[in-house]
């Protein structure tokens, strides 16, 4: 049995269990659409683990908070939900783990067996704090009739985690910072009911649906400026919710990034779950990728760039390095399409960061998105644009090679993002965040379509909107882009 002290902590986490209608703290009204999936999926009889990973203060803990009122307003018995927060120490050292917990709950709260008909649910929030968790939520899972949602503000361990010892008993799902649209929804409310409804990306493959987008969303002037306002200030800061909900003053947003991610993160998470000799080396990586966000990036140049940085270090480390910040889920690693027998190491990858902001505040600046050059400013333009190129069942690529791709003296064609689906059917997506559009500025969508049997390709750019039938095209300016679809 747990000590009195454990157990008044479990009660104070779960005041349901006094109060059944009392969820603490009060969880936003607002459910991002991955934690309205999850709570589908939780609804079942039986299912699999769910595992939820994000990088710090992008809402996780808020998600399980959301998902519990919703259980509570199904019907659910309030003494059927178990919720844990490992970054409490007492609850790390509780003897016998999740499994000592799981049976006082069932004894002591639910008062009767785990079973398949009315099944308890288990939310263990910072799991990965727990010394061999994934052995023991893998006992757990096997052993009770439960329900269960993993949450890890560090999501490396998570993944790791799941990949060794609950291969074929969890799902994991990316929880990454809010983007454009999810912005709007929950604090210019005003600004997204003027919007049309958006689209899951997996469903914008037909040009038949996607053509009438060419016609553009329909806003008044003063509705499409107050959008760029917006989107203004999103490009400046991301989308970490305590940036945008009041809780962080306007003038230490950019210090509130610096200490969440370049402080904590770097310096402490990661270094916490991987053997990270060089703490400094990960932070110089890091700081090339925010510099270089959306452009190509090979690994052999960023070792001798540590090098000449004054780190000794080597390809395969700097490697590890960028695996590590990529399952954090702080930079993107985009590879070639179509994907080539060489080793990974040796083709250069596309990177970008994973928010833009967190680049912002580190360097103290960015070039304006209204009035910067296009070559300076479009890699950070890419890097607005993959915030939505997510979904369940697609891949995303970039594409780079000859227009003969036997003969190396033939232009050089690029598409900067590619779509895939299951079944290898491609949607290409180019960057041409300018104001002048020409014939030259599509050729490389054109020989991408051609080449590999794409149904149309999307064009963003800075205003023009429009639908060309005869070369597939659909051209979307990035405001339209953003709120367009949900990744």
């Amino acid at each position: 049995m747990l000590d009195a002290e454990t157990v008044q902590v479990l009660r104070d986490l779960n005041p349901w269990w006094a109060k059944p209608t009392r969820v603490r703290p009060a969880p936003p009204s607002y459910r991002r659409r991955l934690v309205r999936e999850i709570f589908e999926r939780l609804s079942a009889p039986r299912g699999l683990i769910e595992v939820l990973r994000g990088p710090r203060q992008v809402g996780k803990t808020t998600a399980i908070y959301q998902i519990v009122e919703d259980l509570l307003r199904k019907g659910v018995p309030h003494t059927d939900l178990l919720f844990v927060r490992f970054d409490h120490e007492l609850l790390r050292e509780v003897k016998g783990g999740i499994p000592a917990i799981a049976r006082w709950f069932e004894a002591e709260v639910r008062r009767r067996p785990f079973g398949p008909i009315h099944p308890a649910f288990l939310f263990l929030d910072e799991v990965h704090k727990l010394r061999l968790w994934d052995e023991q939520v893998k006992h757990v899972y096997d052993t009770f009739p439960v329900r269960m949602l993993l949450t890890g503000s560090s999501s490396v361990l998570v993944s790791r985690g799941g990949r060794e010892s609950l291969a074929g008993r969890a799902l994991t799902s990316d929880f990454p910072t809010f983007h454009f649209l999810e912005v709007l929804d929950v604090w210019k409310p005003h600004l997204a009911r003027v919007l049309p409804e958006p689209c899951r990306l997996r469903d914008a493959f037909d040009p038949g649906t996607a053509s009438p987008w060419g016609k553009g969303l329909g806003l008044a002037a003063q509705q499409r400026l107050a959008l760029h306002r917006a989107l203004e200030r999103y490009y400046t800061r991301g989308g970490y919710p305590r940036l945008h909900s009041g809780e962080v003053p306007d003038d230490r947003w950019a210090d509130y990034l610096v200490e969440t991610v370049f402080d904590r993160v770097l310096g402490v998470d990661i270094p916490d779950l991987f053997p990270i000799e060089q703490p400094q080396l990960m932070r110089h990586i890091y700081l090339a990728v925010a510099r270089h966000t959306g452009k190509e990036l090979a690994q052999n140049r960023l070792t001798e760039d540590a090098i000449a940085a004054g780190f000794r270090t080597n390809q395969p480390t700097v490697g590890k390095y960028l695996h590590y910040l990529a399952d954090a889920l702080l930079i993107r690693e985009f590879r070639r399409y179509p994907l080539v027998r060489r080793k990974a190491a040796r083709v250069p990858a596309k990177i970008t960061l994973s928010d833009l902001g967190v680049r912002t505040a580190i360097l103290r600046g960015a070039p304006s998105l209204g009035e910067a050059a296009p070559d300076v400013v479009g890699p950070l333009v890419e890097t607005l644009a993959q915030s939505v190129l997510r979904g369940p069942g697609l891949q995303f690529h970039y594409f780079r090679d000859f227009e003969n791709p036997k003969d190396r003296r033939s232009n050089l064609l690029e598409v900067d993002f590619v779509v895939e689906q299951l079944d290898g059917a491609v949607l290409p997506v180019e960057i041409k965040f300018r104001k002048q559009i020409d014939a030259h500025d599509t050729r490389g969508l054109q020989h991408f379509m051609a080449r590999f049997g794409a149904r149309y390709g999307i064009l963003v750019t800075r205003d023009l909107c429009g639908w060309d039938s005869t070369r597939r095209i659909l051209a979307l300016p990035l405001l339209d882009f953003l709120v367009r679809f949900t990744g």
